[in-house]
């Protein structure tokens, strides 16, 4: 009896202990899920935004703004890409991401007249952070699409 009370007493704080220890790593495991949910959430939403922006891009250049006729050329370019710049960041907006963190880059014209143009462009966004820059967790800071955005169109000419 006395030895199975001495026994009891010596594992008295073992489950404290093992659950401070698992604890920590649960926590760990739950704090990197988040990022990472968050991440893909916002890739997710800028991929979409960015299409959103390509089909508006391509919806005005079968509709007769011209982005590769001598005339008005530059203008209508001009006009195209403001328009995809907000269709994006009102797609953001909407889905709950901040718009003014998102930039467009590497904008590029091929205008070829021998049948098929095309409008390509590269998205970025900046990701907030989740649980702070001097964690030692560490988590994704910007989204980059690049190379996959490209709006093909017929010539006009």
């Amino acid at each position: 009896m006395a030895n199975a009370v001495a026994a009891r007493h010596r594992q008295h704080g073992v489950a404290a202990i093992e659950f401070a220890l698992l604890a920590i790593l649960m926590t760990t495991l739950l704090l990197g899920l988040m990022v990472w949910w968050q991440y893909f959430q916002a890739n997710q939403i800028l991929t979409r935004a960015a299409g959103d922006g390509a089909r508006a891009a391509h919806t005005l250049v079968i509709t007769g703004t011209a982005p590769c006729v001598v005339t008005n050329a530059a203008a209508n370019k001009a006009s195209i890409e403001t328009r995809v710049e907000n269709i994006i960041k009102s797609q953001l907006t909407y889905s709950g991401l901040a718009a003014e963190k998102f930039s467009i880059s590497n904008k590029l014209w091929k205008c070829s007249n021998t049948g098929t143009e095309s409008f390509s462009f590269d998205v970025s966004y900046q990701l907030p952070s989740f649980i702070g820059s001097n964690s030692f967790l560490k988590e994704p800071t910007s989204l980059n699409i690049k190379d996959h955005i490209v709006v093909h169109f017929p010539s006009t000419t």
